[in-house]
């Protein structure tokens, strides 16, 4: 993801004009970023605020620069679907029923921040509650021009995702029934 947005939206080439040390999830690459063993990390949501809360600068935001990645997707075989239908659609539709009570139950949602990101003060719990509410979507339907940028993304490292047809890759025919069966809807009583 990294080498993607240096090439694509800096001009830069990692072997070249940027040494990588390869540390994991930004979990781990904030310590190395305050302990000085980094220049700079790629980080996500809440760590990007306290970043910059502490004064670090933001060099790229990727959300700004129209980087699209499948950050929050659920992946399954083909034939799960398939073989188990009733599954997969009570799965979407607990999703759906989640993304409702983050978007309309405000102090729930900080509750159970707090409980996974202890420690954390209330200022960045807030503005990452307000991240995640603008960005999740109502219909969370696949998206073919995430997969299209994804398969370019690993294009990158792996040369044979560029020749990668992204149409089989999603299915969106379980998200249109559940839409189709008023669903949604009903739970934001539109």
């Amino acid at each position: 993801m990294v080498r993607y947005v240096l090439r694509t939206k800096l001009g830069l080439i990692p072997a070249r004009d940027v040494k990588m040390l390869p540390i994991g999830e930004a979990q781990l690459a904030f310590p190395a970023l305050e302990r000085g063993i980094v220049q700079a990390a790629s980080l996500t949501i809440p760590f990007t605020l306290i970043a910059k809360k502490v004064g670090y600068r933001e060099l790229i935001d990727y959300d700004k620069a129209g980087v699209v990645y499948p950050y929050n997707t659920i992946m399954t075989l083909r034939q799960t679907p398939g073989k188990n239908p009733d599954l997969a659609e009570r799965l979407l539709k607990t999703m759906i029923e989640g993304i409702f009570v983050s978007r309309t139950e405000k102090e729930r949602s900080l509750t159970v921040l707090k409980k996974y990101m202890k420690g954390t003060p209330d200022d960045i719990l807030e503005e990452t509650y307000q991240y995640a509410k603008n960005v999740a979507e109502e219909i969370p339907t696949p998206s073919l021009e995430i997969v299209k940028a994804a398969l370019e993304i690993l294009s990158y490292q792996y040369p044979q995702a560029k020749a990668t047809d992204p149409n089989p890759i999603i299915d969106t025919s379980i998200m249109r029934r559940i839409e189709q069966s008023g669903f949604i809807k009903t739970l934001y009583k539109k």
